[in-house]
């Protein structure tokens, strides 16, 4: 039976140093605590067989030191969210 499983691809994560500014925020957000901070509170990849490829240390990095690449379709997260575009109806008042 465990033969059957499909074995959980998992996504790639690049943390860019040089334009992280230590905030944290990243880390907080992660739903599954595949990201930690070190010894500077810079974020790192602490068990990245737990992401779940949800994009929210990406998407919400005010610097864009972080990106996650999913191995099925080769796309960045930021780069899907992007190009969905906001949703009919959730215009921001007065527009």
């Amino acid at each position: 039976m465990a033969e059957a499983q499909k074995k959980k691809e998992i996504p790639h994560i690049d943390i860019y140093r040089a334009w992280c500014k230590a905030c944290g925020i990243c880390v907080a957000f992660c739903p599954t605590e595949t990201l930690a901070r070190d010894e500077g509170g810079y974020p790192y990849v602490k068990y990245p067989e737990k992401c779940i490829n949800c994009g929210w240390c990406e998407i919400r990095c005010p610097d864009f030191a972080i990106t996650v690449e999913g191995k099925k379709n080769g796309k960045k997260v930021r780069d899907q969210f992007e190009k969905e575009g906001p949703e009919k109806g959730t215009a921001a008042p007065g527009q």
